[in-house]
Formats: structure tokens, sequence, C-alpha cells
């Protein structure tokens, strides 16, 4: 059990030395704060670049929010400070994690977790 870690790394890090459970506030802490989880590293989607960005958050990503809302969207959400901004940010962020710890399994199933771990 590891408590207080929280990034993506700092996890796939611990689960290759054998860590197992994890207490992470950081997927909806970072959600409703914009700062967004995806394939090509953290979005922080209040920045203006986003404005007028009509992709979705994360084209590699089969969540809610991916599948049916755009960065646009998102931007506009969260610089109106909608709280279905945060709850789209969120229902995201989970689903990235969800799908790292997925892939972690299968990793160590596989036994390519040293792989895993250098490679992504």
């Amino acid at each position: 059990y590891l408590m207080g870690v929280g990034t993506p790394a700092d996890l796939v890090e611990a689960v290759s030395r054998g860590v197992d459970m994890f207490d992470c506030v950081m997927p909806t802490r970072n959600a409703r704060n914009g700062h967004l989880f995806t394939s090509e590293g953290v979005v922080r989607i209040r920045q203006s670049q986003y404005k007028n960005d009509i992709q979705p958050l994360d084209p590699n990503c089969d969540c809610y929010t991916c599948q049916n809302y755009t960065r646009a969207y998102l931007h506009h959400l969260d610089k109106a400070r909608e709280i279905l901004g945060a709850h789209l940010n969120t229902v995201h962020n989970l689903h990235y994690y969800q799908h790292l710890m997925n892939a972690l399994r299968l990793a160590i199933t596989e036994q390519r977790l040293t792989h895993f771990r250098l490679n992504g």
C-alpha cells in the first residue's frame, strides 16, 4: 500500500517495485483544476491555445469525454467555471488512470513489466 503518490510515472515506478494498492487523489484534483492526463502528456485545458481547438482531448482515448467533447468545449466549460467541466475532466482522468493500471496488469501477466516501465 502506497499513499500520497499520484503521477502516472510514480504509479509505474511503484508497481515495478511491488506496490499493488494506492490511495491517490491526483486524477480528480487535477481534473477539477483543468490538468488532464493524455497519451501525449498533460493538457492544461485553461490555456488559451485550446479556445478554438476542435480535436478531442486525447484522440487515443475511448472515454466518454474524449468521444463526445472537443478541447474547445472543455476549455469553455473550465473558463466559465461550469461544474460539467470538472465532471467531464474527472471522467477522463479516472479513465486514463484505469487504462494505465490495466496496461500495467497486462504487462505483469505477460512478464514485460520492465519493458513497459522503460518504454511506456
